[in-house]
């Protein structure tokens, strides 16, 4: 057996420890995984869930050990464990999942040990907080038993099953505030497990002769153990569940003792027929046993809460009431007893989920002396959700503004109170507010700093030192690049900036970025030294290219060997600020289509705008226009002729009246 569950538990135990310390420091609600999946209790599901947007993941396990059981005097132990998760979407919607091994071992039973695998349950749970303390919902589940060899028996044996859920938190209540939730459940299950086993009975009766047809057959084709090894039920159940829990704290420590009881209801909706036990050692029959075959339970347990908020403990024991001695053909025997142990921990990813608990962050609305306020930008005037609002010299639990800012407080004596507002975006403030009454309370920006590194590289990625490069936007820098290129800024405030080294011995470069806050922006300058030979000269009519900027064939595409021409054309123009317009003209040869070489010079001439934009140069000193083949600076009559007429020129279309005097 132990080997059957060996391996799960320690899998479980160690996606617990790889999750848990990423999410340690958060505050998360008192909301966990029952056995089977949805959130709840042990075993009794909760109408409600948890905050929208977290989740949890549980790994629980239950066993019992036990002699003269299944027939007097054999030794029998099971073991069950489980690993679920619920996810809490939306504040109406909870998604379950649960996988199940479990292993049964029996002296007298032959085989002695059954095993079933990845036992699968899936379900949705939707649910309506009616009042504070009052939810309602409902779910559906699907489970996908293990098999035992044959696909078809299993996909037959799938089940599924609706329930109603009901719930009620005292603590919330208006007028009678106790420690105290009550939950109730009704499920309808559609069993069809029996499939499971349908081809181990038929090959059992065809091994006794079929004297009998198969439906009179007294003796057992499954033996008890077996049913409750394999989980077969022949027909459906209707199960009645009620529980308590009471929550206390103990020096931080969550407490919550729990008292379940569940009671299954058979409802043949398959039409099963028992034939009478024909032997003493035969099981029975609904019919003769009445309510002593209906599988009751009883479950006493602890779930302990503890640092870090959301980890959870679950210690408990089922004890089995009716339907543990009382073995019928129609269901799996109830178990006797079971000692269940457990993990759980309950995540909220959201940094609103970091401030409190979630029981503090839906704001409670009740009736009776209190407040009920909005928390605001005092920049903006917008509501500011995820705010925590404590009472100052009270031991209530704070409480979270929701998506509009609101929030409302627990009765309060009647006079004046003081609320203590605080938010990680934001300096903490008292507010005053007198009770009763609406109130609002106004938070203002604490704007935190971000950090700069630019490096200074060459073409070739290697660092160039000792660059002066100056810094412009909400603020203003000069950086001296250290011996590895690098220049730094520990504090920055947020916002757009440029970057650019503006040095002779260097082309103007120029970056664009944006700082954000609490976090550290890296930027890369290339650095190039201006060529010995210029190959871009600027005239008075012209800036003139003493070789073509090179395209991909048939396409706009900047080929990488043109990218050191176009820096110097951005460097022309960034230290020509008296350059008011450029037209950047795109031409072709008069091969091809004319049309589409009006289209290709004009998508190659924005390209190009494209571009020295990208690299600081400012747009509204940019336009671009196409030609085609009319405006031909060689005839068309050579391939050296054609490849001159392929080209982008830069006309100068506007200067400043001063640049104009100015040039010669």
């Amino acid at each position: 057996m132990r080997r059957s569950w060996l391996l799960p538990f320690i899998g479980g135990v160690a996606v617990m420890a790889m999750a848990l310390p990423a999410f340690a420091q958060s505050e998360v609600a008192d909301v966990q995984n029952s056995y089977s999946g949805p959130t709840g209790g042990i075993r009794i599901i909760d109408a409600g869930s948890g905050e929208a947007g977290t989740f949890r993941l549980a790994l629980q396990t239950e066993f019992f050990v036990i002699r003269d059981y299944f027939v007097s005097g054999d030794r029998a132990h099971a073991f069950a464990g489980n690993l679920s998760l619920s996810i809490t979407p939306t504040e109406f919607l909870e998604v379950f999942a649960a996988a199940e091994v479990t292993s049964a071992w029996d002296d007298s039973n032959d085989p002695l040990l059954i095993q079933r695998v990845a036992d699968v349950l899936l379900g949705l749970k939707g649910f309506y907080r009616a009042k504070p303390w009052l939810s309602v919902g409902g779910d559906f589940s699907i489970l996908f038993p293990g098999g035992v060899g044959d696909a078809s028996a299993t996909f037959r044996a799938t089940s599924f099953g609706l329930r109603a859920n009901l719930s009620m938190d005292f603590r919330e209540h208006q007028h009678r505030k106790s420690p105290l939730i009550w939950r109730f459940n009704a499920r309808y299950w559609f069993d069809n497990s029996a499939n499971l086993t349908e081809g181990v009975e038929d090959r059992r009766f065809d091994a006794l002769g079929g004297i009998v047809p198969k439906p009179l057959e007294t003796r057992n084709l499954l033996t008890a153990f077996e049913r409750f090894a394999y989980g077969v039920n022949r027909v459906d159940t209707v199960r009645l569940a009620t529980g308590l829990e009471i929550p206390l704290e103990v020096r931080k420590v969550g407490l919550r003792p729990m008292l379940e009881w569940q009671w299954d209801i058979p409802v043949n909706r398959q039409g099963y027929t028992c034939p009478v036990a024909g032997a003493p050692g035969d099981d029975s029959c609904l019919e003769q046993e009445k309510l002593r075959a209906f599988p009751m339970l009883l479950t006493l347990g602890m779930r302990i809460l503890s640092p870090p908020k959301g980890l959870s403990f679950t210690v408990g024991a089922d004890i089995g009431i009716t339907g543990t001695r009382t073995f019928v053909r129609e269901l799996a025997p109830n178990v006797p007893y079971n000692v269940i142990l457990g993990i759980g921990y309950a995540f909220d990813p959201s940094p609103a989920g970091s401030a409190t608990g979630s029981r503090a962050a839906t704001p409670v609305f009740v009736e009776g002396a209190r407040v009920d306020g909005t928390v605001i930008d005092q920049g903006s005037g917008e509501p500011v959700s995820g705010a925590s609002v404590a009472v100052v010299g009270s031991d209530v639990s704070p409480q979270l503004t929701d998506s509009d800012g609101r929030f409302a407080s627990y009765d309060l004596p009647e006079g004046e109170a003081r609320l203590l507002v605080s938010h990680p975006d934001y300096a903490t403030a008292e507010c005053p507010a007198s009770v009763p009454s609406e109130t609002e309370c106004v938070l203002v920006r604490t704007i935190v700093d971000g950090s700069l590194r630019i490096s200074t590289l060459d073409k070739n990625g290697d660092p160039i030192p000792q660059v002066l490069v100056q810094v412009r936007g909400p603020s203003e820098h000069q950086l001296v690049s250290d011996r590895a290129g690098v220049a730094r800024l520990d504090s920055l405030p947020p916002g757009p900036y440029t970057a650019y080294v503006n040095e002779p011995a260097y082309l103007v470069a120029v970056r664009d970025f944006d700082v954000a806050e609490r976090d550290e922006t890296e930027v890369q300058l290339r650095i190039l030294r201006k060529p010995t030979r210029p190959r871009v000269l600027v005239k008075k009519t012209e800036i003139v290219l003493r070789r073509q900027i090179s395209f991909a064939t048939g396409s706009d595409e900047i080929l990488p060997n043109s990218e050191t021409l176009l820096l110097e054309v951005a460097d022309a123009l960034l230290r020509n600020p008296g350059i008011e317009l450029i037209e950047i003209q795109g031409h072709t040869d008069n091969r091809g289509d004319p049309n589409l070489n009006v289209r290709l010079s004009q998508q190659r001439a924005e390209s190009v705008q494209r571009w020295l934009v990208q690299h600081g140069v400012e747009p509204e000193r940019l336009s671009a226009a196409g030609y085609g083949a009319t405006r031909p600076i060689a005839p068309n009559i050579t391939a050296y002729n054609r490849s001159r007429n392929r080209r982008v020129q830069f006309k100068i279309a506007r200067r400043s009246s001063a640049d104009a005097d100015a040039t010669p």
